[in-house]
């Protein structure tokens, strides 16, 4: 009966506060250990979740064999969810370690879908907020201006604090930044990684970047480039204690090209601008919805993708193929996918849902060629997040 109640007690709390306590317990009982410490990988840090009889002398750690050296257990014991246990007792039932992976997979379902959900809502509330950063540039503005504005967007919208660098030859000086994680520097020196950031006209995610590692130090996670280096040209560092979410990159994106549009308008192309209500921003923002509701649900994902594709208005027909030729996952025109096909102006070439390494190909028609690259753009986008989506959920 006391066995069934502690089963009882950690159902309960799963997904809350006392579950790693609980079955920390039941652990520590099982094994008729002495000493006892349960430890979790998250982002190649170490953490503490419980310890039993034993005083860890800190609740982070860098590798597994510093832990190993402080604890001196002689048992390590791996679940899923990249938990571990140490301890100097051991389990004389295999049905219990098989009950735990169940245990520890259950929490890391939750642990994902209590995650996705503060990403939607996180993903809502940036979409609602841009139309008043559309607005706002739309007007006609002094660059400076331009810079405030968008430096204190970005920092309500990915939470985060935001530091402005002004490039001058090879080096970049700041002239702004907002929120409570002040940058340690005045004054970067622009190395390949960073002039290409600025030359490729991309954002710059520092998690998939080897080296600038005094950047990463000061909890910088993205490079937002504006300008070009033959005008007037700046850095934005999105600077904050947490890591940038897969589905978060899509809303960098998305930003970072309305900025960009409104940035190469204003002070590039120098037109009207009282005459810009950006039919390019109001595509994008479509997009970005129809992402969302892919985020969303995750089922039937390729008809969702086909269907995205297919409400944009210079769409005219959509025609799926199976063709026998090698071309990397993108969007091409007739002419760049070498693809003689009737009444096609725009290739799709995408992963399959179902099979890993399958090809799959759309053959666009549309109205008008005079947008092609606009609408190659847009549908960049939409495949940009239909792949993340399929990565994530092939990797869980």
């Amino acid at each position: 009966m006391l066995y069934i109640k502690k089963i009882l007690e950690l159902v309960s709390s799963l997904g809350t506060p006392s579950f790693h306590s609980n079955i920390g317990q039941l652990i520590y009982s099982e094994t008729q250990s002495n000493k006892l410490v349960m430890i979790r990988n998250i982002d190649n840090i170490w953490i503490v979740l419980d310890a039993k009889k034993i005083v860890p002398s800190k609740l982070e750690y860098t590798s597994l064999e510093e832990i190993l050296s402080e604890f001196q257990l002689e048992n390590i014991f791996e679940f899923p969810f990249s938990t571990y246990i140490l301890c100097d007792g051991n389990f004389e039932d295999t049905d219990t370690i098989e009950y735990l992976s169940n245990a520890f997979e259950k929490e890391s379902e939750l642990y994902e879908k209590n995650r996705l959900m503060t990403v939607i809502d996180r993903l809502s509330y940036q979409l609602s907020s841009i139309e008043s950063l559309v607005l706002n540039l739309s007007e006609p503005l002094q660059e400076e201006k331009f810079i405030d504005i968008i430096q204190s967007s970005i920092a309500e919208l990915l939470f985060c604090s935001a530091s402005t660098f002004k490039v001058n030859g090879l080096k970049a000086t700041k002239i702004s930044e907002i929120g409570y994680i002040k940058s340690s520097k005045d004054f970067i020196d622009l190395d390949e990684i960073l002039l290409s950031c600025i030359e490729m006209s991309l954002p710059l995610n520092l998690d998939d970047v080897d080296g600038l590692e005094t950047l990463k130090e000061d909890k910088i996670k993205v490079i937002i480039p504006i300008g070009n280096l033959e005008n007037n040209s700046f850095l934005i560092f999105i600077t904050r204690d947490t890591k940038i979410e897969e589905e978060e990159k899509l809303f960098i994106n998305t930003i970072f090209r309305i900025i960009q549009h409104f940035y190469t308008k204003q002070f590039i192309e120098l037109i009207d601008f009282k005459e810009q209500l950006s039919l390019k921003t109001l595509r994008i923002l479509h997009t970005f919805d129809s992402l969302i509701e892919m985020l969303k649900e995750e089922k039937n994902l390729k008809e969702k993708f086909i269907e995205s594709i297919k409400t944009l208005n210079d769409v005219e027909k959509i025609t799926e193929l199976n063709l026998e030729i090698n071309l990397p996952n993108g969007v091409y025109t007739s002419k760049e996918a070498n693809i003689n096909v009737k009444n096609s102006d725009i290739i799709i070439s995408y992963p399959d849902t179902l099979e890993k390494n399958k090809q799959n190909f759309l053959c666009i028609k549309i109205n008008s060629t005079e947008n092609i690259l606009e609408l190659i753009n847009i549908m960049s986008l939409i495949l940009d997040g239909y792949e993340t989506i399929l990565n994530k959920k092939q990797k869980g």
